[in-house]
Protein backbone atom coordinates (compact mmCIF):
# COMPACT_ATOMS: atom_id res chain seq x y z
CA UNK A 1 0.00 0.00 0.00
CA UNK A 2 1.14 3.44 -0.90
CA UNK A 3 1.82 6.10 1.87
CA UNK A 4 -0.56 8.77 1.25
CA UNK A 5 -1.05 12.14 3.60
CA UNK A 6 -3.37 14.75 3.66
CA UNK A 7 -2.32 18.26 3.75
CA UNK A 8 -3.73 19.26 6.76
CA UNK A 9 -1.47 21.09 9.13
CA UNK A 10 -3.25 19.91 12.23
CA UNK A 11 -2.02 16.09 11.36
CA UNK A 12 1.17 16.99 13.38
CA UNK A 13 -0.31 19.52 15.37
CA UNK A 14 0.63 20.07 19.18
CA UNK A 15 -1.19 22.73 21.78
CA UNK A 16 2.00 24.78 23.01
CA UNK A 17 0.16 27.23 25.00
CA UNK A 18 1.61 29.45 27.73
CA UNK A 19 5.28 29.64 28.49
CA UNK A 20 8.07 26.30 29.15
CA UNK A 21 7.46 26.29 32.83
CA UNK A 22 3.72 26.92 32.58
CA UNK A 23 3.37 23.98 30.64
CA UNK A 24 6.12 21.92 32.63
CA UNK A 25 4.11 22.91 36.24
CA UNK A 26 0.76 22.15 34.45
CA UNK A 27 1.34 18.92 33.27
CA UNK A 28 3.43 18.23 36.05
CA UNK A 29 0.72 18.83 38.38
CA UNK A 30 -1.71 16.61 36.05
CA UNK A 31 0.79 13.60 36.34
CA UNK A 32 1.09 13.94 40.13
CA UNK A 33 -2.09 14.29 40.97
CA UNK A 34 -3.13 11.25 38.74
CA UNK A 35 -0.11 8.94 40.40
CA UNK A 36 -0.96 10.24 44.09
CA UNK A 37 -4.60 9.26 43.61
CA UNK A 38 -3.18 5.94 42.22
CA UNK A 39 -0.79 6.10 45.49
CA UNK A 40 -3.56 6.20 47.56
CA UNK A 41 -5.13 3.50 46.08
CA UNK A 42 -2.46 1.40 46.07
CA UNK A 43 -1.68 1.79 49.94
CA UNK A 44 -5.56 0.63 50.71
CA UNK A 45 -5.40 -2.28 48.19
CA UNK A 46 -1.75 -3.30 50.52
CA UNK A 47 -3.92 -2.60 53.57
CA UNK A 48 -6.50 -5.24 52.27
CA UNK A 49 -3.83 -7.84 50.90
CA UNK A 50 -1.45 -7.33 54.22
CA UNK A 51 -5.06 -8.28 55.98
CA UNK A 52 -5.65 -11.18 53.74
CA UNK A 53 -2.31 -12.62 53.52
CA UNK A 54 0.58 -14.10 55.58
CA UNK A 55 3.70 -11.60 55.48
CA UNK A 56 5.45 -14.66 53.10
CA UNK A 57 2.60 -14.88 50.92
CA UNK A 58 2.27 -10.78 50.14
CA UNK A 59 5.73 -10.57 50.00
CA UNK A 60 5.40 -13.58 47.03
CA UNK A 61 2.83 -11.41 45.12
CA UNK A 62 4.59 -8.45 45.26
CA UNK A 63 7.88 -10.90 43.75
CA UNK A 64 6.06 -11.98 41.27
CA UNK A 65 5.29 -8.31 40.20
CA UNK A 66 8.72 -7.34 40.44
CA UNK A 67 10.14 -10.08 38.79
CA UNK A 68 8.17 -8.94 36.02
CA UNK A 69 8.72 -5.55 35.60
CA UNK A 70 12.52 -6.17 35.80
CA UNK A 71 13.06 -7.97 32.95
CA UNK A 72 10.27 -5.78 31.06
CA UNK A 73 12.21 -2.55 31.74
CA UNK A 74 15.78 -3.88 31.55
CA UNK A 75 15.42 -5.25 28.35
CA UNK A 76 13.03 -2.31 26.54
CA UNK A 77 14.73 -0.14 24.23
CA UNK A 78 12.75 2.99 25.62
CA UNK A 79 11.05 3.49 21.79
CA UNK A 80 9.12 6.77 23.42
CA UNK A 81 12.73 8.64 23.57
CA UNK A 82 13.68 7.48 20.62
CA UNK A 83 10.46 8.94 19.35
CA UNK A 84 10.81 12.33 21.41
CA UNK A 85 14.64 13.11 20.24
CA UNK A 86 13.89 12.77 16.34
CA UNK A 87 10.30 13.29 16.13
CA UNK A 88 9.91 16.53 17.69
CA UNK A 89 12.20 18.05 14.17
CA UNK A 90 9.69 15.63 12.53
CA UNK A 91 6.54 17.72 13.98
CA UNK A 92 8.50 20.58 14.19
CA UNK A 93 8.69 20.28 9.75
CA UNK A 94 5.49 18.66 9.72
CA UNK A 95 7.08 15.85 7.99
CA UNK A 96 4.11 13.09 8.65
CA UNK A 97 6.59 10.53 6.29
CA UNK A 98 9.42 10.80 8.44
CA UNK A 99 7.52 10.69 11.70
CA UNK A 100 5.81 7.61 10.50
CA UNK A 101 8.49 5.48 9.68
CA UNK A 102 9.60 6.80 13.50
CA UNK A 103 6.74 5.27 15.31
CA UNK A 104 6.93 1.65 12.68
CA UNK A 105 10.69 1.30 14.07
CA UNK A 106 9.51 2.57 17.54
CA UNK A 107 6.71 -0.48 17.40
CA UNK A 108 9.30 -2.99 15.82
CA UNK A 109 11.51 -1.99 18.49
CA UNK A 110 9.14 -2.68 21.40
CA UNK A 111 8.27 -6.44 20.03
CA UNK A 112 11.55 -7.17 20.21
CA UNK A 113 11.97 -5.68 23.25
CA UNK A 114 8.79 -8.12 24.69
CA UNK A 115 10.50 -11.29 23.39
CA UNK A 116 13.72 -10.57 24.70
CA UNK A 117 12.65 -10.20 28.04
CA UNK A 118 10.43 -13.05 28.04
CA UNK A 119 13.38 -14.90 26.92
CA UNK A 120 15.51 -13.75 30.08
CA UNK A 121 12.75 -13.75 32.59
CA UNK A 122 11.77 -17.28 32.22
CA UNK A 123 15.01 -18.82 31.25
CA UNK A 124 17.00 -17.12 34.23
CA UNK A 125 13.93 -18.28 36.89
CA UNK A 126 14.24 -22.21 34.96
CA UNK A 127 18.17 -21.95 36.09
CA UNK A 128 17.01 -20.81 39.29
CA UNK A 129 14.85 -23.66 39.84
CA UNK A 130 17.42 -26.29 38.06
CA UNK A 131 19.64 -25.28 40.78
CA UNK A 132 17.38 -25.70 43.48
CA UNK A 133 16.67 -29.08 42.07
CA UNK A 134 19.53 -30.63 41.85
CA UNK A 135 21.69 -28.34 44.37
CA UNK A 136 21.70 -29.70 48.14
CA UNK A 137 20.27 -26.84 50.15
CA UNK A 138 22.21 -25.02 52.87
CA UNK A 139 19.59 -25.49 54.76
CA UNK A 140 20.94 -22.98 57.90
CA UNK A 141 19.65 -19.76 56.17
CA UNK A 142 16.67 -19.12 57.61
CA UNK A 143 14.90 -18.24 54.65
CA UNK A 144 11.65 -19.34 53.16
CA UNK A 145 12.50 -18.42 49.47
CA UNK A 146 10.93 -21.43 47.32
CA UNK A 147 11.90 -21.12 43.93
CA UNK A 148 10.45 -23.92 43.06
CA UNK A 149 6.97 -23.61 44.24
CA UNK A 150 6.37 -20.59 42.98
CA UNK A 151 7.90 -21.09 39.38
CA UNK A 152 4.81 -22.16 37.18
CA UNK A 153 3.20 -18.37 38.96
CA UNK A 154 6.51 -16.92 37.44
CA UNK A 155 6.16 -18.26 34.38
CA UNK A 156 2.61 -17.51 33.74
CA UNK A 157 3.03 -13.77 35.42
CA UNK A 158 5.89 -13.20 32.62
CA UNK A 159 3.87 -13.63 29.85
CA UNK A 160 2.49 -9.52 30.90
CA UNK A 161 5.88 -8.48 29.52
CA UNK A 162 4.24 -8.69 26.24
CA UNK A 163 1.51 -6.02 27.26
CA UNK A 164 4.23 -4.29 29.12
CA UNK A 165 6.46 -3.14 26.23
CA UNK A 166 4.00 0.56 25.52
CA UNK A 167 7.11 2.86 24.64
CA UNK A 168 5.84 3.83 21.07
CA UNK A 169 2.26 4.41 22.44
CA UNK A 170 3.86 6.66 25.38
CA UNK A 171 5.93 8.66 23.37
CA UNK A 172 3.00 9.27 21.07
CA UNK A 173 1.07 11.43 23.54
CA UNK A 174 4.29 13.13 25.01
CA UNK A 175 5.56 14.22 21.71
CA UNK A 176 2.14 15.64 21.25
CA UNK A 177 1.74 17.22 24.52
CA UNK A 178 -1.30 15.00 25.58
CA UNK A 179 -0.52 14.58 29.18
CA UNK A 180 -4.23 14.52 30.07
CA UNK A 181 -4.82 10.67 28.61
CA UNK A 182 -1.62 9.70 29.99
CA UNK A 183 -2.65 11.06 33.57
CA UNK A 184 -6.29 9.18 32.96
CA UNK A 185 -4.29 5.52 32.65
CA UNK A 186 -2.44 5.59 35.32
CA UNK A 187 -5.61 5.02 37.56
CA UNK A 188 -6.54 2.16 35.31
CA UNK A 189 -5.04 -0.45 36.98
CA UNK A 190 -4.73 1.11 40.67
CA UNK A 191 -8.30 0.85 40.41
CA UNK A 192 -9.01 -2.39 38.92
CA UNK A 193 -5.95 -3.96 41.19
CA UNK A 194 -8.06 -2.57 44.03
CA UNK A 195 -11.49 -4.15 43.14
CA UNK A 196 -9.38 -7.56 42.36
CA UNK A 197 -8.04 -7.41 45.71
CA UNK A 198 -11.19 -6.69 47.44
CA UNK A 199 -13.32 -9.69 45.51
CA UNK A 200 -10.27 -12.07 46.82
CA UNK A 201 -10.19 -10.69 50.22
CA UNK A 202 -14.09 -11.02 50.30
CA UNK A 203 -13.68 -14.62 48.99
CA UNK A 204 -11.31 -15.76 50.99
CA UNK A 205 -9.49 -17.02 48.00
CA UNK A 206 -5.60 -17.24 49.36
CA UNK A 207 -2.58 -16.45 47.33
CA UNK A 208 -4.13 -17.35 43.95
CA UNK A 209 -6.69 -14.92 43.96
CA UNK A 210 -4.87 -11.78 44.89
CA UNK A 211 -2.17 -13.05 41.99
CA UNK A 212 -4.98 -13.11 39.36
CA UNK A 213 -6.09 -9.56 41.25
CA UNK A 214 -2.64 -8.03 40.56
CA UNK A 215 -2.41 -10.31 36.90
CA UNK A 216 -5.67 -8.43 35.50
CA UNK A 217 -5.68 -5.46 36.86
CA UNK A 218 -1.69 -4.90 34.89
CA UNK A 219 -3.07 -6.78 31.72
CA UNK A 220 -5.81 -4.25 31.61
CA UNK A 221 -3.57 -1.09 33.21
CA UNK A 222 -0.93 -1.77 30.09
CA UNK A 223 -3.26 -2.89 27.11
CA UNK A 224 -5.39 0.69 27.25
CA UNK A 225 -2.27 2.89 26.62
CA UNK A 226 -1.70 1.19 22.78
CA UNK A 227 -5.00 1.16 22.21
CA UNK A 228 -5.74 5.26 23.11
CA UNK A 229 -2.54 5.64 21.14
CA UNK A 230 -4.29 4.00 18.18
CA UNK A 231 -7.28 6.43 18.57
CA UNK A 232 -4.80 9.26 18.50
CA UNK A 233 -3.00 8.49 15.35
CA UNK A 234 -6.31 8.21 13.35
CA UNK A 235 -7.94 11.26 14.78
CA UNK A 236 -4.34 12.78 13.04
CA UNK A 237 -5.18 10.72 9.77
CA UNK A 238 -1.73 8.80 10.52
CA UNK A 239 -2.86 5.38 11.85
CA UNK A 240 -3.79 3.85 8.22
CA UNK A 241 -0.51 4.88 6.97
CA UNK A 242 1.47 3.67 9.84
CA UNK A 243 -0.21 0.10 10.16
CA UNK A 244 -0.25 -0.44 6.30
CA UNK A 245 2.45 -2.49 6.64
CA UNK A 246 4.37 -4.40 9.52
CA UNK A 247 6.65 -2.44 11.73
CA UNK A 248 10.19 -3.34 10.97
CA UNK A 249 13.86 -1.84 12.18
CA UNK A 250 14.79 -1.27 8.77
CA UNK A 251 15.09 2.26 8.88
CA UNK A 252 18.16 4.53 8.13
CA UNK A 253 18.66 7.71 10.41
CA UNK A 254 21.76 9.65 10.96
CA UNK A 255 22.57 8.76 14.66
CA UNK A 256 19.16 6.62 15.36
CA UNK A 257 20.93 3.58 16.28
CA UNK A 258 23.65 4.78 17.90
CA UNK A 259 20.74 6.61 20.53
CA UNK A 260 18.74 3.60 20.62
CA UNK A 261 21.32 1.77 21.88
CA UNK A 262 22.98 3.84 24.10
CA UNK A 263 18.80 4.56 25.39
CA UNK A 264 18.61 0.88 25.92
CA UNK A 265 21.82 0.55 28.54
CA UNK A 266 20.43 3.55 30.15
CA UNK A 267 17.26 2.36 30.35
CA UNK A 268 18.79 -1.19 32.04
CA UNK A 269 20.72 0.40 34.57
CA UNK A 270 17.40 2.36 35.38
CA UNK A 271 15.69 -0.31 35.91
CA UNK A 272 18.25 -2.03 37.71
CA UNK A 273 17.81 1.12 40.47
CA UNK A 274 13.99 0.66 40.46
CA UNK A 275 13.44 -3.08 40.73
CA UNK A 276 16.17 -4.70 41.72
CA UNK A 277 16.03 -3.95 45.08
CA UNK A 278 12.89 -6.46 45.45
CA UNK A 279 14.11 -9.18 43.57
CA UNK A 280 17.11 -9.59 45.06
CA UNK A 281 15.82 -8.65 49.05
CA UNK A 282 13.46 -12.07 48.34
CA UNK A 283 16.55 -14.77 48.55
CA UNK A 284 18.64 -12.17 50.84
CA UNK A 285 16.03 -11.84 54.01
CA UNK A 286 13.08 -14.25 52.38
CA UNK A 287 9.74 -13.02 51.03
CA UNK A 288 8.25 -12.15 54.47
CA UNK A 289 10.72 -9.15 54.26
CA UNK A 290 9.28 -8.50 50.48
CA UNK A 291 6.07 -7.32 51.79
CA UNK A 292 7.69 -4.89 54.55
CA UNK A 293 10.39 -3.24 51.62
CA UNK A 294 7.32 -3.08 48.91
CA UNK A 295 4.97 -1.37 51.96
CA UNK A 296 8.17 1.39 52.44
CA UNK A 297 8.80 1.55 48.58
CA UNK A 298 5.49 2.84 48.15
CA UNK A 299 5.74 5.17 50.94
CA UNK A 300 8.71 6.67 49.37
CA UNK A 301 6.95 6.33 45.81
CA UNK A 302 5.03 9.40 46.71
CA UNK A 303 8.15 10.97 45.77
CA UNK A 304 10.01 9.46 43.44
CA UNK A 305 7.05 9.01 41.01
CA UNK A 306 7.25 12.69 41.32
CA UNK A 307 10.72 12.64 40.14
CA UNK A 308 9.72 9.97 37.26
CA UNK A 309 6.90 12.64 36.16
CA UNK A 310 9.13 15.35 36.06
CA UNK A 311 11.54 13.27 33.57
CA UNK A 312 8.83 12.64 31.24
CA UNK A 313 7.48 16.06 31.31
CA UNK A 314 10.25 17.88 31.08
CA UNK A 315 12.16 16.02 28.48
CA UNK A 316 9.90 17.10 25.57
CA UNK A 317 10.32 20.79 26.54
CA UNK A 318 14.05 20.42 26.39
CA UNK A 319 14.44 19.04 23.01
CA UNK A 320 12.02 22.00 21.95
CA UNK A 321 14.26 24.47 23.81
CA UNK A 322 17.30 22.86 21.86
CA UNK A 323 15.71 22.52 18.78
CA UNK A 324 15.11 26.81 18.90
CA UNK A 325 18.82 26.87 20.20
CA UNK A 326 18.23 28.39 23.87
CA UNK A 327 20.30 26.40 25.66
CA UNK A 328 21.06 29.48 28.16
CA UNK A 329 17.53 28.67 29.57
CA UNK A 330 17.87 25.40 30.60
CA UNK A 331 20.51 25.58 33.70
CA UNK A 332 17.64 27.88 35.82
CA UNK A 333 14.86 25.35 35.01
CA UNK A 334 17.33 22.53 36.53
CA UNK A 335 18.01 23.90 39.70
CA UNK A 336 14.66 25.17 40.02
CA UNK A 337 13.01 21.74 39.60
CA UNK A 338 15.63 20.01 41.56
CA UNK A 339 15.58 22.52 44.50
CA UNK A 340 11.80 22.12 44.90
CA UNK A 341 11.85 18.11 44.43
CA UNK A 342 14.91 17.82 47.27
CA UNK A 343 13.01 20.04 49.75
CA UNK A 344 9.80 18.01 48.92
CA UNK A 345 11.43 15.00 49.84
CA UNK A 346 13.24 16.31 52.89
CA UNK A 347 10.11 17.65 53.96
CA UNK A 348 8.19 14.19 53.26
CA UNK A 349 10.85 11.92 55.40
CA UNK A 350 9.86 14.12 58.23
CA UNK A 351 6.07 13.69 57.82
CA UNK A 352 6.74 10.01 57.92
CA UNK A 353 9.38 10.00 60.71
CA UNK A 354 6.48 11.67 62.67
CA UNK A 355 3.36 10.26 61.79
CA UNK A 356 4.33 6.93 59.79
CA UNK A 357 4.55 4.41 63.16
CA UNK A 358 1.10 5.16 63.93
CA UNK A 359 0.01 4.85 60.84
CA UNK A 360 1.92 1.62 59.88
CA UNK A 361 0.82 -0.12 62.88
CA UNK A 362 -3.29 0.74 62.65
CA UNK A 363 -3.18 0.03 58.59
CA UNK A 364 -1.29 -3.26 58.08
CA UNK A 365 -1.24 -4.91 62.36
CA UNK A 366 2.07 -6.46 63.52
CA UNK A 367 4.69 -7.46 61.91
CA UNK A 368 5.46 -3.95 59.67
CA UNK A 369 7.56 -2.21 62.64
CA UNK A 370 10.20 -2.08 60.42
CA UNK A 371 8.28 -0.10 57.49
CA UNK A 372 8.69 3.34 59.09
CA UNK A 373 12.61 3.42 59.19
CA UNK A 374 12.91 2.18 56.11
CA UNK A 375 10.97 4.34 54.71
CA UNK A 376 12.35 7.35 55.67
CA UNK A 377 15.79 5.84 54.27
CA UNK A 378 13.82 5.33 50.69
CA UNK A 379 12.37 8.95 51.00
CA UNK A 380 15.78 10.46 51.90
CA UNK A 381 17.27 8.34 49.05
CA UNK A 382 14.32 9.76 46.43
CA UNK A 383 15.18 13.37 47.63
CA UNK A 384 18.72 12.78 45.82
CA UNK A 385 17.71 11.50 42.72
CA UNK A 386 15.03 14.65 42.86
CA UNK A 387 18.17 16.51 42.66
CA UNK A 388 19.09 15.42 39.22
CA UNK A 389 15.45 14.32 38.07
CA UNK A 390 15.41 17.22 35.44
CA UNK A 391 19.28 16.29 34.36
CA UNK A 392 18.55 12.93 32.89
CA UNK A 393 16.40 14.36 30.15
CA UNK A 394 18.98 16.90 29.86
CA UNK A 395 21.13 14.34 28.09
CA UNK A 396 18.79 12.50 26.44
CA UNK A 397 17.26 15.84 24.41
CA UNK A 398 21.05 16.68 23.41
CA UNK A 399 21.74 13.29 22.25
CA UNK A 400 24.31 12.02 25.01
CA UNK A 401 22.88 8.87 27.13
CA UNK A 402 26.29 7.85 27.72
CA UNK A 403 26.19 10.52 30.89
CA UNK A 404 23.36 9.18 31.98
CA UNK A 405 24.35 5.80 31.31
CA UNK A 406 27.93 6.28 33.36
CA UNK A 407 26.17 7.61 36.43
CA UNK A 408 23.45 5.62 36.55
CA UNK A 409 25.92 2.73 36.58
CA UNK A 410 28.41 4.40 38.92
CA UNK A 411 25.21 4.91 41.61
CA UNK A 412 24.21 1.18 40.47
CA UNK A 413 27.69 -0.33 41.47
CA UNK A 414 27.42 1.39 44.93
CA UNK A 415 24.44 0.29 45.58
CA UNK A 416 25.15 -3.55 45.01
CA UNK A 417 28.24 -2.87 47.04
CA UNK A 418 26.54 -1.27 49.69
CA UNK A 419 23.68 -3.52 49.94
CA UNK A 420 25.66 -6.78 50.77
CA UNK A 421 27.81 -4.48 53.31
CA UNK A 422 24.70 -2.35 55.18
CA UNK A 423 22.45 -5.40 55.22
CA UNK A 424 25.49 -7.94 56.49
CA UNK A 425 26.01 -5.73 59.48
CA UNK A 426 22.47 -3.48 59.80
CA UNK A 427 20.39 -5.95 59.18
CA UNK A 428 16.77 -5.09 57.58
CA UNK A 429 17.86 -0.96 57.14
CA UNK A 430 20.72 -1.96 55.11
CA UNK A 431 18.98 -1.41 51.33
CA UNK A 432 18.14 1.97 52.62
CA UNK A 433 21.48 3.19 53.75
CA UNK A 434 22.94 1.29 49.97
CA UNK A 435 20.01 3.22 48.01
CA UNK A 436 21.44 6.67 49.76
CA UNK A 437 24.93 5.90 49.54
CA UNK A 438 24.31 4.93 45.46
CA UNK A 439 22.00 7.85 44.63
CA UNK A 440 24.47 10.39 46.33
CA UNK A 441 27.27 8.94 43.77
CA UNK A 442 24.90 9.01 41.16
CA UNK A 443 23.56 12.57 41.48
CA UNK A 444 27.41 14.13 41.84
CA UNK A 445 28.43 12.39 38.54
CA UNK A 446 25.53 13.70 36.59
CA UNK A 447 26.01 16.85 38.22
CA UNK A 448 29.27 17.42 36.87
CA UNK A 449 28.15 16.14 33.71
CA UNK A 450 25.37 18.41 32.96
CA UNK A 451 27.34 21.33 33.94
CA UNK A 452 30.29 20.27 31.28
CA UNK A 453 27.62 19.71 28.63
CA UNK A 454 25.56 23.27 29.24
CA UNK A 455 29.19 25.05 29.00
CA UNK A 456 30.48 23.17 25.92
CA UNK A 457 27.16 23.82 23.85
CA UNK A 458 26.77 27.48 24.70
CA UNK A 459 30.16 27.92 24.25
CA UNK A 460 29.97 26.32 20.38
CA UNK A 461 26.62 28.15 19.88
CA UNK A 462 28.71 31.28 21.12
CA UNK A 463 31.46 30.47 18.32
CA UNK A 464 29.01 30.19 15.67
CA UNK A 465 27.56 33.37 16.61
CA UNK A 466 30.33 35.13 16.15
CA UNK A 467 31.26 33.74 12.19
Amino acid sequence: MSETFSNNDENLSVSMDGSVGTRLVSNAKLMFIAKALGSAIGFITLIIAARGLSKAELGIVLFLHGYMLFFAEVATFQSWQTLIRFGTKDVSNNDPRELTKLIQFSIALDFISALAAFIAATGLFALIVFFATNMPSNGGNGLEFDAIHISPYVYIYCVLIFASQQGAAIGIFRLFNKFNVLAARALIMPAVRLAGTLTAFAMHSGIEGYIAAWFLSSLLGKIALPLLAYFELRKRNLAAVVFARWPSLRYKRKGLWAFVWKSNIDSTLAAGITHLPIIIVAPFFGPGYVAVYKIAEEIANLLSRGILLLDQVIYPEFARIIHRGEQANIWKIVVKSGGVLLGGGIALSLLVAMFGPGLVTSAYGAGYEDVVHLSILLVLAAAITGIVAPIYPLFYAFGRPENAIWARLTGLSIYLISFIFFSTRLGYSGPGWAAILGNLFSAALAIWFARTLLKRSLLKQSAEGHK
